[in-house]
């Protein structure tokens, strides 16, 4: 089993005049092809219009560095890069996560540890799932034990993530913490 970790690469092109159309149509069709590479994982393209510039943001996931480099060091991405050359002004300007929303750097603050959402997510689920332990479950003891479990889940989980959860980061926000 391979331990490699997924990569993702995020750039920028804006589009020389009135060819945001065109960038468009480039982008996804970059992805399109880095999508027939093995090892691929995902593409992401967005614009953004300012001023009437256009700017093309795209993402490409692999499964590791080996398959990046693969899709990097390729013919095919070479010559889409230089068609894409011809409809952008400027290089090619990496972007960081936060553009696509990827990291909280909205909040000027780094996204929350594990610990610390293992933690918020158990305080947003123990007091919903205590209620229904203890006025639903004990009437329904002839029920199966995956019957049970299938009503358990669904009655906590739209009300821990639609709920509890927001209340309680509302209120931690609130305290700023």
């Amino acid at each position: 089993m391979s331990r490699a970790l997924p990569v993702t690469v995020f750039v920028s092109r804006t589009a020389r005049g009135p060819g945001g159309a065109a960038l468009t149509r480039w982008a996804h069709d970059l992805c399109r092809d880095a999508a027939g590479f093995p090892g691929h994982l995902g593409a992401h393209v967005g614009t953004r219009v300012v001023d009437g510039t256009v700017t093309v943001h795209i993402g490409v996931s692999f499964a590791g560095a080996e398959a990046l480099l693969r899709w990097e060091r390729s013919g095919t991405r070479a010559r889409r890069l230089a068609e894409g050359d011809e409809l952008t002004r400027g290089e090619p300007v990496a972007l960081p996560l936060a553009e696509f929303g990827l990291v909280a750097a909205a909040s000027g603050r780094p996204a929350p540890s594990r610990l610390r959402s293992a933690v918020l997510i158990w305080a947003a689920l123990f007091p919903p799932a205590a209620l229904v332990n203890a006025v639903l479950m004990p009437h329904l003891d002839a029920w199966p034990g995956l019957v049970r479990t299938l009503l358990l889940t669904l009655l906590l989980v739209p009300t821990v993530v639609f709920g509890t959860l927001p209340l309680l980061q509302r209120a931690l926000a609130r305290r700023g913490r």
